[in-house]
């Protein structure tokens, strides 16, 4: 694993990947920009597609990159208030997860790689960590939108995954992964 995460730092300099990172981070944006509200305080968002096929694609490290670059210029971009750091954190650590359990991953064996990543970031970032950044925003007024977010994950995670799925098999079908081996 810590293999992969310096194998991804190194290819930080070649061209291909910081130009495929770049453009991941400008999906990133507009997947940001298209969040779908379910309440004031809920949204279904699809960011998670460019950090996942930016993980797969391109390691760890990348796609921690997109993560950051993404967040920080969705939110500024397209702001549904104050910008604050800690969800920009929440984004780069997802893109860790992604990229530590996804990459060099074999596309056809993916199911369990992809339900696990998608497990993880919506447990441990969606709902955990971003539930300690409202608390840190809001005091005691986070814990009203808890429930909300735990059903919204859990009734998300196999479309996510799914979703997920259908995307990594269309790349491979055209060999796209091959080109960052």
């Amino acid at each position: 694993m810590f293999k992969n995460f310096q194998d991804s730092a190194k290819n930080l300099k070649k061209t291909k990947v910081l130009c495929t990172a770049a453009v991941f981070a400008a999906l990133y944006v507009v997947l940001y920009a298209a969040k779908l509200p379910i309440t004031a305080g809920l949204r279904i968002s699809f960011t998670y597609i460019s950090l996942a096929l930016s993980g797969w694609l391109l390691g760890p490290v990348p796609a921690m990159l997109v993560g950051f670059v993404g967040d920080i210029l969705g939110s500024n971009l397209f702001p549904q208030g104050a910008y604050f750091p800690g969800f920009t954190l929440t984004s780069v650590l997802s893109g860790l997860i992604y990229g530590l359990i996804l990459y060099r991953r074999n596309p056809k064996k993916m199911l369990f790689p992809v339900a696990i990543s998608k497990l993880t970031t919506n447990l441990f970032m969606n709902i955990g960590l971003n539930s300690f950044w409202l608390y840190f925003i809001m005091g005691s007024g986070w814990l009203a939108g808890l429930a909300d977010r735990v059903i919204k994950n859990i009734i998300a995670l196999p479309i996510e995954v799914i979703l997920l799925l259908v995307i990594i098999k269309i790349l491979h079908s055209h060999n796209v992964e091959k080109m960052y081996k």
